[in-house]
């Protein structure tokens, strides 16, 4: 088989086959390397939005978020480089290229084809003030590539039309990560603390004396 047909066969089916079929959702291709794009330390409501707008995703059509007229997920196309507070200038495109290099191992070619598949991309809220979800439609499918708490792919400009700084978890989360850096520092906390209490403890008994 040609690359081209077989590039063709996880194209997407023709309009009039899709555009009843709910949408699919995928996390194939979600980045976990970014830090300004992230999903811990956040609020139990954040959560049950969070996965209540996946289930908006699963239950919408790709018309309806193509044509941006979802009224909960409020759909907005994503233009690459067409807006000048936008912090990234494509998705991640590593983990689409490894899915096409067992067609392609033509760079030129696997770029045109990284843009094919990202062409519909699209930001959806997951609630007002609670930031966005960032992916793209392919084969009927809405790939997650981003959760944005903060707005980081938009952040906007301030009253000085200075474009915002990125927040990232330590300046919006709510719970504290585990890590074990953070485990070091309370255990040695810890030690200090009741190191202190025994000293305090045998100044009040020499006092007692």
């Amino acid at each position: 088989m040609a690359r081209k047909d077989v590039y063709k066969s996880i194209a997407e089916k023709p309009h009039s086959q899709t555009e009843d079929d709910k949408l699919r959702l995928s996390f194939k291709f979600i980045d976990w390397e970014s830090e300004e794009f992230f999903i811990h330390g956040l609020t139990k409501q954040y959560y049950e939005l969070l996965f209540s707008a996946f289930n908006d995703i699963q239950h919408s059509t790709a018309d309806e978020i193509k044509q941006q007229k979802h009224p909960r997920l409020i759909p907005k196309y994503i233009k690459w480089k067409g807006d000048s507070t936008i912090t990234r200038e494509a998705f991640p495109a590593d983990k689409i290229k490894s899915l096409l290099k067992v067609q392609s191992k033509n760079e030129t070619e696997l770029q045109e084809q990284f843009k094919e598949m990202t062409r519909d991309s699209f930001e959806l809220s997951v609630a007002k003030n609670y930031g966005r979800i960032h992916g793209f439609i392919f084969a009927n499918t809405f790939h997650v590539v981003w959760i944005d708490p903060a707005h980081n792919l938009f952040p906007g400009k301030d009253k000085g039309g200075k474009t915002r700084k990125t927040k990232l978890p330590s300046d919006i989360a709510h719970v504290k990560t585990f890590c074990p850096e953070e485990f070091t520092r309370i255990r040695d906390e810890n030690i200090d603390l009741h190191e202190e209490n025994l000293k305090l403890r045998q100044e009040n008994d020499d006092l007692l004396i």
